[in-house]
């Protein structure tokens, strides 16, 4: 399978919105199509979020946004990798490691940092997942963090 990996513009939205979309209906969430298709391309387009989006013969198959903040005590920048979602017909075929990976080599390229995620406690797939790329739980709540270790 001959995935492409690439930075999402506010002009390629369009382009991914239908795999928001499912991923909004995996979490039984609605929202309109133009209100996501704004906030996707607004959030891009201030640079306060970046997008990863997987392609398979130039269809989207997947994405991964993570949302930029700063962390006080590390004084360097800290991500929130908020949304990863594959299209159940692209699934256990690595795309999701392969968006993760992307956005732990950004983190890097921006000068290290944090990386944060959260799942469900039933979502055992994905914890494997995250734990296999560096990700660590924290016993108190279901979050992951993960460092570039850079010093």
């Amino acid at each position: 399978m001959d995935i492409q990996l690439s930075i999402a513009t506010p002009e390629s939205v369009s382009d991914w919105l239908p795999l928001f979309a499912a991923y909004l209906d995996f979490y039984q969430v609605h929202q309109s199509p133009g209100q996501c298709r704004e906030y996707l391309s607004e959030r891009l387009r201030r640079r306060q979020a970046i997008a990863f989006l997987a392609k398979r013969d130039g269809a989207a198959v997947g994405f991964a946004l993570m949302y930029v903040g700063f962390s006080s005590l590390s004084l360097r920048p800290c991500w929130m990798l908020h949304d990863l979602y594959v299209a159940a017909s692209a699934r256990r075929h690595g795309i999701g490691k392969l968006l993760i990976l992307r956005c732990q080599q950004y983190a890097r390229d921006m000068g290290g940092g944090e990386i944060t995620l959260q799942t469900a406690h039933d979502n055992l797939n994905a914890q494997r997942l995250y734990e296999s790329l560096g990700f660590a739980l924290d016993r108190d709540f279901r979050v992951y963090n993960w460092s570039s270790g850079d010093s």
